[in-house]
């Protein structure tokens, strides 16, 4: 019996990122407005391919590449011995947000971090107009909102 394939859902798969992958996640950041290119990517997909406190999954959508999420394990200095998980990088290709995806790749970083003894997650976002959707959408799946500030100083 032969299927239509117009008839088919679309098959979901969110898996670790590999060198494979870096052509779709460059083109996801600078979607962002991230300058990057693929040579970039690659130093840093290798940096940290070998770090176990770091994780890099991608959301494959009938076997291409349109979201990823960034993850790295922080020890804490406030709180003795508590570890947590700060996402480094959610990105959804555009033309498809608002489907769900976004909240697959959250809860993916979730289960790996609850795997890496982590007890919560934590995200920064900058304070930019455009950046609304995205302080909503991180709202809408149970982020809380807190105050504080980021500080940056190059070092030259």
């Amino acid at each position: 019996m032969r299927m239509d394939s117009s008839t088919l859902a679309p098959v979901l798969q969110i898996r670790k990122c590999g060198m494979e992958d870096l052509e779709r996640i460059t083109a996801l950041l600078r979607e962002l407005g991230y300058p990057t290119t693929v040579n970039v990517m690659k130093e840093r997909i290798e940096g940290m391919e070998n770090n176990p406190l770091q994780c890099t999954l991608v959301a494959e959508l009938d076997n291409e590449v349109v979201g990823m999420i960034g993850l790295r394990q922080v020890s804490s200095f406030s709180k003795q011995q508590e570890s947590i998980t700060e996402i480094t990088a959610l990105i959804v290709s555009e033309e498809i947000r608002g489907n769900g995806l976004g909240k697959r790749l959250v809860a993916a970083g979730e289960e790996w971090a609850r795997h890496k003894g982590c007890c919560k997650l934590f995200l920064r976002s900058g304070n930019r107009v455009e950046r609304a959707p995205a302080h909503a959408f991180y709202q809408h799946i149970g982020f809380e909102k807190t105050a504080g500030y980021r500080f940056n100083k190059a070092l030259l």
